[in-house]
C-alpha cells in the first residue's frame, strides 16, 4: 500500500441540515478514484460511509476498493488507510461546522 496519496479533493455535492453528501476524488499510488458518500457529525466524532467507488474510471466493488484505502467495516465501506479517513473526516467537520 502506498504511503502517500498523489492529491485528494474534497466536493460537497448537497448541504443538510445536520449531515452532506460529498465526493472525493484522489490518487492512490497508481489508481485515480472517484468516490461519493454521507458524512455527519456524531456526539463525540464524525460518522461518514462511502456509497460508490469509480475507480480507474470503472465502477469497481468493495472487493477491488482494497487496492486504493476502502474497506467495509460493519457493513459500511469507510477509508481504511488512515491518512484518507482522516482527511475525510476532517472536511466533513469543517463543512458541517460552517469552516
Amino acid at each position: 500500500m502506498p504511503e502517500t496519496i498523489g492529491f485528494y479533493d474534497f466536493k460537497v455535492i448537497k448541504h443538510h441540515q445536520d449531515y452532506l453528501n460529498f465526493s472525493i476524488t484522489y490518487s492512490f499510488g497508481k489508481h485515480y478514484c472517484e468516490v461519493n458518500g454521507m458524512g455527519w457529525l456524531g456526539k463525540k466524532k464524525v460518522h461518514y460511509y462511502i456509497s460508490s467507488l469509480v475507480m480507474d474510471k470503472k465502477h469497481a466493488s468493495f472487493e477491488e476498493a482494497k487496492d486504493v484505502g476502502i474497506a467495509v467495516v460493519q457493513d459500511s465501506a469507510v477509508f481504511e488507510y488512515l491518512q484518507l479517513d482522516h482527511l475525510t473526516k476532517t472536511y466533513i467537520k469543517a463543512k458541517l461546522q460552517g469552516k
